[in-house]
């Protein structure tokens, strides 16, 4: 379970950013809260909501969640002397040359909580940190701290609590690999089971490639399980999409399946290939169904398609989903439908959390979401962007929020000039 996200100096931002999931003492909504006993029975949100016009940087804070979840996972993997690939905040009057600051507050499966970050710039990180809170009380695991040149020696220190081989391990960790990570690749236990909160139950759904990727994954979980099959052809029933079933197929192409002027580079990724074919049943008439592949279906039946076997697994386990663009080709209803399954106590038994951006003002409504699960983000005149929440404003709990956003009483509205369409087309007369 998330409690709070920190990060600074990444594209679009440059000053601080800080998502907490941590309740306030709002006393309505108890169903969109849960409590950890590792947390002193303080209350963490089920899921959380960002708005703001376009190019505000409401994607950014889920590009900044996803690099940490990659570095975090891949940074062993990468090939020595080459940059690290990331954006720093660019619109700054001097070089950029201040490092990128990134912080994860969570709590594991095993109800553990730790606190850990780190520093980098693109050559080397800069700094590292993890904190455990067993009992409660804080207990600073490691710290690495490389100030020097590329060619120096990071400085460790190792906690008497974190047990192992912590010396050999930072002899064989690279400027630009985090301890963390190759601690777990080099099956560290108490740090395996930090590695594995990033490596399992962080999950991101980005807008742009969210589709491809995750029908393959959501078909191959379909496939290979009975019971996440059962589970998805019910969320596609309760969707009121019309689809009854659906059906898997393998197929393998050749040579035969592509014309002659299909780009070679693309076919050699197919060919030979196990390919997962879905196709649609729906009902009609009397006890007659058809089948549709999925690709001619909507963009919004794809996009669901996608996402009902991450969701799926997201709320079985309790893991953490971001999702950039949720309502992307979605019905508002069924957005709202989407974020109300985090909601319900039933469904969501192991605090399961969801956090998302949306231009889907419907959702913007006290009956669905309570006051700090709502957040904006905007730019100022120098380009920076700013996140914020609706607590700033102390809305009334019966307050219109909707109207409120849509009038400007919130921030985060774009504000639109008039066109000289008609003075150009006078000026190119004269």
């Amino acid at each position: 379970m998330l409690i709070e996200l920190k990060f600074k100096n990444f594209r679009s931002f440059n000053n601080e950013v800080t998502l907490s999931m941590v309740a306030s003492s709002d006393k309505s909504s108890p169903n969109n809260l849960f409590t950890k006993d590792s947390f002193s029975k303080r209350k963490l949100l089920c899921s959380a909501v960002i708005y703001g016009p376009n190019a505000s940087g409401k994607t950014n804070i889920i590009e900044a969640v996803n690099f940490i979840d990659n570095f975090v996972n891949n940074s062993a993997e990468r090939k020595p002397d080459t940059e690290i690939e990331f954006r720093q905040f660019l619109l700054a009057d001097n070089p950029n040359n201040k490092p990128s600051e990134f912080e994860v507050s969570f709590i594991d499966q095993e109800d553990n909580r730790y606190q850990y970050g780190f520093h980098l710039d693109n050559k080397k990180v800069i700094k590292e940190w993890l904190v455990a809170y067993p009992k409660g009380l804080p207990q600073t695991w490691f710290e690495r701290e490389h100030l020097g040149s590329l060619g120096s020696k990071p400085k460790y220190y190792f906690g008497r609590n974190l047990k192992g081989k912590n010396n050999q391990i930072s002899e064989l960790t690279r400027p630009d690999v985090l301890f963390l990570t190759n601690a777990a690749k080099l099956n560290h236990k108490q740090l395996s089971n930090v590695y594995t909160w990033f490596k399992d139950s962080l999950r991101v759904l980005n807008g742009q490639d969210m589709t491809p990727f995750f029908f393959n994954f959501t078909a191959s979980r379909a496939k290979k399980d009975p019971k996440i099959f059962n589970k998805i052809t019910q969320f596609l029933q309760i969707a009121d999409l019309g689809i009854s079933g659906f059906d898997i197929h393998e197929k393998i192409y050749t040579e035969k399946d592509f014309s002659d002027d299909f780009p070679a580079e693309i076919k050699k990724q197919f060919i030979n290939q196990k390919h997962l074919e879905v196709s649609l049943r729906h009902n009609y008439g009397e006890n007659k169904e058809v089948y549709f592949p999925l690709e001619e279906e909507s963009s919004g039946t794809q996009n669901l398609f996608a996402l009902s076997g991450p969701l799926i697994d997201v709320l079985e386990n309790g893991w953490v989903l971001f999702v950039d663009e949720l309502d992307s080709s979605l019905h508002p209803l069924m957005t709202r439908f989407i974020v109300e399954l985090f909601h319900n106590p039933k469904i969501n038994t192991k605090g399961a959390q969801l956090i998302f951006n949306t231009h889907d003002t419907t959702l913007m409504d006290c009956c669905i979401f309570r006051r700090d699960q709502i957040w904006f983000v905007e730019k100022d005149n120098k380009g920076c962007s700013h996140l914020y929440s609706l607590l700033e404003y102390s809305p009334r709990k019966n307050e219109a929020l909707a109207k409120g956003y849509l009038i400007g009483r919130y921030g985060a509205i774009p504000f639109f000039g008039e066109p000289q369409w008609g003075n150009m087309e006078n000026a190119e007369k004269q």
